[in-house]
């Protein structure tokens, strides 16, 4: 198994059975740049999620499609909203906007659950895809969305993945 998936062989059996992130409130796991006092729900932020140990899974077009469905499932979102989104080879970035029943990191958890056994089952393979916890930050109240969903799609452009962003096939915004 260490062969196949390189990224698994250093984790104990223990290790590999561990829950990939907490739904409750906001804990060591998720970083709210912003401070404690922010409101999570409701408001709009970008989120970075990077894979267990930066492993390129979705370098392979089949598996980051498998994932960008599951990300896209409303039964993921609930009533939060997916405004822009961008799925690198190890990484994904999303500007969501929290929902009343579901917020911001509900929405995450549950968006990187349903990836990772989509993916799991694509790859044949069980085990955490994606590191513990993410990065969040809310957006100011004069910060303009469209301006940072700009600046979160031009990702694959400087990673060199694409020489223009219509060439690339992992990303949506729901401003284009």
């Amino acid at each position: 198994m260490a062969r196949i998936f390189p990224l698994f062989s250093g984790l104990s059996a223990r290790q590999s059975r561990r829950m990939d992130m907490p739904v409750a409130n906001p804990g060591p796991g998720i970083l709210v740049e912003e401070g404690p006092d922010v409101p999570l729900q409701g408001g709009v932020f970008h989120v970075s999620v990077v894979t267990r140990g930066r492993y390129a899974c979705f370098a392979d077009f089949h598996v980051a499609w498998t994932a960008v469905r599951a990300f896209r499932d409303p039964a993921a979102l609930g009533d939060a909203r997916l405004l822009a989104w961008v799925l690198l080879p190890d990484r994904v970035a999303w500007l969501v906007q929290g929902g009343e029943q579901m917020p911001m990191e509900k929405a995450v958890s549950r968006m990187k659950s349903c990836s990772a056994v989509q993916v799991n089952k694509t790859l044949f393979r069980a085990g955490p895809l994606w590191e513990p916890g993410f990065k969040a930050r809310e957006l100011a109240p004069d910060e303009d969305p469209r301006a940072v969903a700009r600046r979160l799609l031009v990702a694959p452009l400087q990673a060199g993945l694409a020489s223009e962003l219509m060439d690339y096939p992992f990303w949506d915004c729901v401003w284009l």
